[in-house]
């Protein structure tokens, strides 16, 4: 029997010496630091994306409006409704919840445009305290004689 003792007690040896290699290794640091910190830069990248489309959101809705100012200034369009229908047909794609006010004052066009930021946000969705937010573009141009 002292020879399987001795076999026994060697590979206890062998297994404690393997744990306690195994124990001293810091290979896998990076992956449990990893795996900690990989959400916050996820839900990081989502808002910037999303803040991205609500500023892509309101640089279309200005154009819309500079266009149909344009238009009207030019004599294209000739009065305050076809305005405010250009613009909707322009942001369609984008938001149906569209305000469009136009004024003219001393030969001043004014087209003010406001859009919900919460349509603007995209399939993400991401970030809801922008839901209550209005995004405003206003575009002024005087009326050509």
């Amino acid at each position: 029997m002292f020879p399987i003792r001795l076999f026994a007690e060697s590979i206890h040896t062998e297994t404690k010496a393997r744990i306690a290699k195994f124990r001293a290794r810091e290979d896998g640091n990076a992956t449990v630091e990893i795996v900690l910190w990989v959400p916050f830069f996820f839900i990081l990248l989502m808002g910037v994306g999303q803040l991205a489309l609500i500023f892509f959101g309101q640089t279309v809705a200005l154009s819309a409006a500079q266009n149909a100012t344009r238009a009207y200034s030019v004599g294209d369009i000739t009065t305050q409704d076809e305005i405010r229908t250009f613009v909707e047909a322009e942001l369609a794609g984008i938001s149906t919840n569209v305000t469009v006010t136009s004024t003219i004052t001393n030969g001043l066009i004014t087209t003010f445009v406001s859009v919900p930021a919460g349509d603007l946000g995209g399939p993400l969705g991401f970030i809801t305290q922008f839901g209550g937010m209005n995004i405003q573009s206003i575009a002024q141009q005087f009326k050509e004689t």
